[in-house]
């Protein structure tokens, strides 16, 4: 399902799981247990639902593409500064202070 959506809107499939796999506790969150949120995306009311795993992937995948690479921000460490900004009012625990290295980490497993 990331190689599809990373085709499909031009991005590494690498880099949507890898942001995946850090935005879900590698799959364990809540958000995509109950949700299929993948991408930790949030709504006006918080964390938005999706119908299916592979309508979660696909919304964050577009997300990324026209808010992040069509704006020219297409590396992790710039991609972080606007997904998840230190100091956010959502991150009361300081958790985007590590998402440069642990989206860095994920992808490079990956082989990116």
């Amino acid at each position: 399902m990331f190689e599809s959506a990373g085709k499909k809107y031009g991005i590494d499939p690498a880099l949507l799981a890898a942001i995946a796999m850090h935005e879900t506790g590698n799959g364990t969150s809540k958000a995509v247990k109950n949700k299929n949120n993948v991408g930790g995306m949030m709504g006006k009311n918080g964390l938005m639902t999706f119908g299916s795993i592979e309508e979660g992937i696909d919304k964050m995948a577009s997300n990324l593409k026209r808010l992040y690479f069509d704006q020219g921000l297409t590396t992790i460490p710039q991609i972080q500064k606007k997904y998840a900004p230190v100091g956010a009012s959502n991150d009361p625990t300081g958790l985007n202070n590590n998402w440069v290295s642990g989206v860095t980490r994920f992808y490079q497993s990956l082989g990116g």
